[in-house]
C-alpha cells in the first residue's frame, strides 16, 4: 500500500509535467460538464498561463514523492493535495474553479491539522481554515461580478467580455481578488496564518504548502489581473507592488529574528510572495508605457515563483530531516548538523545560497532580472511610476541584505560548530530522503547555470499576456545577459582561491578559541538567538515582541518543540495604550517650556496679545 501510494503521487507529478508542456502550446478544451441550473456549468481546459504553475507543481510533487518512500505517512493525502491543485489549473469556468479551489482547501486543512491532538495544532487549523474560506468569498464575488457582466460563467467569456466592464465594477472584482487570492497566498496583512499552518504540518506537506499551494493563488491573482478582468490601470500595479514590498520586508524581518526553523522558513514564503508580487505588480504599472518591460517583469515574477518552490521544496524537506534527527527544530538546540547529516547539509547550502540570492544559483537569476528591469522602467518611466519602482528597488534590496543575514544564521549555527546536544542516530548516509531534497537542490544549479532554460519559454508567455512583440525580450538585452549569470560566480570563487593561497604561503597559525581563559565548551557558541539580536534592536520601531509557550510534542518529530505565538490584538491595544500615554506625557513636558514661571516671558504674551487685539480691531 505504501509502494503503491507513493507511485500514485510521482505519476501525478509526471501527469503535471506532461500537462505543462500540453499547456504551453496553447489554449485546449478538454471538457464540459452542462447544468440545469444556471452558472453551474463545468469547463476544463488547458490555459498557456497555467503551464509554469504545472511545471513547478508536477516536479516539486516528484521530488516530494521520492522523499515520502522512506517514511510513507501521508502520501495519499500529498498525493490528493497535487491532484487538487492540478484541478484548479485546469478549471475555465467559475463552478469548477470554486469546486477545485474549496477541494485544494479542504485537503490542505487536513495536512495542516495531521496532529490535530495538540491544541496549538488545532488552533492553527482552524486559523487558516477562517482565512482560506473568508478568501474563497472574496474570490467568488470577484468571479460573480465578472461572470454577470459577461452573461456567461466560462471564463473565456468573462475574458472576451472585460474590456467592456465599467471601471466602477472592475475595481471592485479586482479588490475583492487582491482580498482573495491575497489571503491564500499569505500576503501582508493576511499572512497571520501563514506561520502557524506550515510549521505543524509534516515535512513533505509543508514543502507542498509553500512550494506549490501558495503559487496556485499566485495563478489565480496573473489569471485575474492579466485575463478575467483585463485591462487593468497602473495605479493596481503601484497597489501590488507596495503590497508586495511590505510582505517581502516584513516576512524576512521576522525570518531573520525567528528561531524556529519551521516558522522562520514559513515566513521567508511570505518574503518571496511579496518579490513576485513586486514583479506581478510592476508588470501592471509599465504596461501603458512599455510593453517589453511588462513582459521582462512578468517574467521575473514568474521566474521567481518556480525558484521559490525549488529551494524552498528543499529546505522543508530538510528541516523534516533535521527535526527527525535531533528532535527539535529549535536553532538555539542545534549545532554541528553538517557532521552528523552530510547529504542533507550539503542541499541545504545550495537552497540557503539560492535562497539568499547569491549566484550563480537560481534566486539570484530571478531577482536580479527583476532589479534590471526595475532599473531599466525607472530610465522611461514619469515621476510617480519613477518613484514606485525606486521604492521596490529599495525593498528589493533590503530584502536581499536580511536575507543573507538570516540564512547565514540558519547554516550556521545549526550545520556549523558542534553539537549542543548529543544525537542518537548514526551518521547520514544516501536514501530516499536525501534523494528528494537532492534533486531539487540540483535543479536550484542547473537553472542558476543556465537560467535561459527557465526564461525563453516564460518570456514568450509573459510577451504574450502583456501584448509585447514576440523576441522583444532578448532585444531589449534582457535576456541575452542571464546566459553571462554563471560568470559572476568567478569573482566569490577566486577570492575564496586566492585567500586560501595566501593563507597557505603565510603559513596561518590556526589556535584554540579564546574565552577569556577558560576552556571553550558548546555552551559557548553562538546562538541564533544572540546571532539575531542585532537585527532585532534595529528594527524593532517594527517589530511585535512575541511571547513563548511550550507544549508536549509526543511522537512527532517535525513539530515545534517552541511554538511562539502572539495574543494579537492584547498587545496591539496595550501598546497602543502606551504609545498615546507616552505621547501625551511628552507632549506635557513640551509645554512647560509654555509656562515655564519666568515673569519677562508673560509680559511677553501680554505685549504680543495687545498686538494681536489692535491688528485685529483696525
Amino acid at each position: 500500500m505504501r509502494l503503491f501510494s507513493g507511485l500514485t503521487t510521482a505519476a501525478i507529478g509526471i501527469a503535471c509535467l506532461l500537462t505543462a508542456w500540453l499547456a504551453s502550446t496553447g489554449d485546449r478544451a478538454l471538457g464540459h460538464l452542462g447544468s440545469v441550473f444556471p452558472g453551474f456549468a463545468l469547463d476544463w481546459g488547458l490555459n498557456p498561463i497555467a503551464f509554469p504553475f504545472f511545471a513547478l507543481l508536477g516536479f516539486l510533487t516528484i521530488a516530494v514523492a521520492i522523499w515520502s518512500a522512506e517514511d510513507g505517512r501521508y502520501a495519499w493525502s500529498i498525493a490528493a493535495f497535487a491532484a487538487t491543485m492540478a484541478a484548479v489549473l485546469m478549471a475555465r469556468s467559475v463552478a469548477a474553479f470554486m469546486l477545485t479551489w474549496e477541494a485544494m482547501a479542504l485537503v490542505s486543512f487536513a495536512l495542516v491539522a495531521a496532529h490535530v491532538e495538540v491544541r496549538m495544532v488545532r488552533r492553527a487549523a482552524f486559523s487558516y481554515l477562517i482565512v482560506s474560506q473568508a478568501g474563497a468569498l472574496g474570490i467568488l464575488g470577484c468571479l460573480a461580478i465578472l461572470a454577470v457582466h459577461a452573461g456567461d460563467t466560462s471564463f473565456a467569456a468573462i475574458a472576451r467580455a472585460a474590456p467592456q466592464l465599467p471601471d466602477t465594477w472592475r475595481n471592485v472584482a479586482l479588490g475583492l481578488a487582491l482580498f482573495g487570492f491575497g489571503s491564500k497566498a499569505g500576503l501582508f496583512p493576511l499572512h497571520f496564518w501563514l506561520p502557524r499552518a506550515h510549521p505543524v504540518a509534516p515535512p513533505n506537506g509543508s514543502a507542498m504548502l509553500s512550494g506549490a499551494m501558495l503559487k496556485i493563488a499566485i495563478y489565480g491573482l496573473i489569471l485575474v489581473f492579466l485575463n478575467l478582468a483585463a485591462p487593468v490601470s497602473a495605479t493596481w500595479g503601484a497597489i501590488i507592488i507596495a503590497v508586495g514590498a511590505v510582505s517581502a520586508v516584513g516576512g524576512i524581518l521576522y525570518a531573520a529574528i525567528d528561531t524556529d526553523l519551521k516558522r522562520l522558513l514559513a515566513y521567508s514564503s511570505i518574503e518571496h510572495i511579496g518579490i513576485i508580487c513586486i514583479g506581478i505588480g510592476a508588470a501592471l504599472l509599465f504596461a501603458r508605457i512599455n510593453v517589453v518591460l511588462s513582459a521582462a517583469a512578468l517574467t521575473a515574477a514568474l521566474f521567481h515563483a518556480v525558484n521559490h518552490a525549488l529551494f524552498k521544496g528543499t529546505l522543508f524537506l530538510a528541516a523534516g530531516k533535521v527535526a527527525k534527527t535531533t528532535g527539535t527544530v529549535d536553532l538555539d538546540r542545534m549545532g554541528g548538523l553538517a557532521a552528523a547529516l552530510p547529504w542533507t547539509s550539503g542541499a541545504v547550502f545550495v537552497a540557503m545560497l539560492a535562497i539568499a540570492a547569491l549566484p550563480p544559483l537560481n534566486g539570484f537569476a530571478s531577482e536580479w532580472l527583476l532589479l534590471r528591469t526595475l532599473a531599466s522602467g525607472m530610465d522611461v518611466a514619469d515621476p510617480p511610476t519613477r518613484a514606485v519602482a525606486a521604492g521596490a528597488l529599495f525593498a528589493l534590496v533590503l530584502t536581499g541584505g536580511i536575507a543573507a543575514a538570516c540564512f547565514a544564521k540558519v547554516y550556521g549555527i545549526a550545520f556549523l560548530g558542534r553539537p549542543r546536544e548529543p544525537h542518537t542516530t548514526a551518521r547520514e548516509t544516501f536514501g530516499w530522503q536525501t534523494a528528494g531534497t537532492a534533486l531539487l537542490a540540483m535543479t536550484c544549479i542547473a537553472l542558476g547555470a543556465v537560467p535561459l532554460l527557465a526564461v525563453a519559454p516564460l518570456s514568450r508567455l509573459a510577451e504574450a499576456l502583456a501584448g509585447a512583440p514576440a523576441g522583444s525580450l532578448p532585444a531589449l538585452g534582457i535576456t541575452p545577459a542571464m546566459s553571462a549569470i554563471p560568470l559572476v560566480a568567478v569573482l566569490p570563487i577566486a577570492g575564496v582561491i586566492a585567500v586560501a593561497i595566501l593563507m597557505r604561503r603565510r603559513r596561518v597559525r590556526y589556535a584554540p578559541t579564546w574565552v577569556c581563559g577558560s576552556t571553550p565548551t558548546v555552551a559557548t557558541q553562538y546562538t541564533a538567538t544572540a546571532f539575531s539580536k542585532p537585527l532585532r534592536r534595529i528594527f524593532a520601531f517594527v517589530l511585535f515582541p512575541e511571547h513563548e509557550k511550550r507544549i508536549e510534542i509526543g511522537s512527532s518529530p517535525w513539530l515545534p518543540s517552541l511554538i511562539r505565538y502572539r495574543t494579537s490584538t492584547k498587545y496591539i491595544l496595550d501598546n497602543v495604550w502606551r504609545g498615546m500615554t507616552a505621547r501625551l506625557l511628552n507632549l506635557s513636558r513640551q509645554g512647560r517650556r509654555v509656562q515655564s514661571g519666568h515673569l519677562r516671558l508673560y509680559l511677553a504674551y501680554a505685549a504680543a496679545i495687545f498686538i494681536f487685539i489692535v491688528v485685529v480691531a483696525r
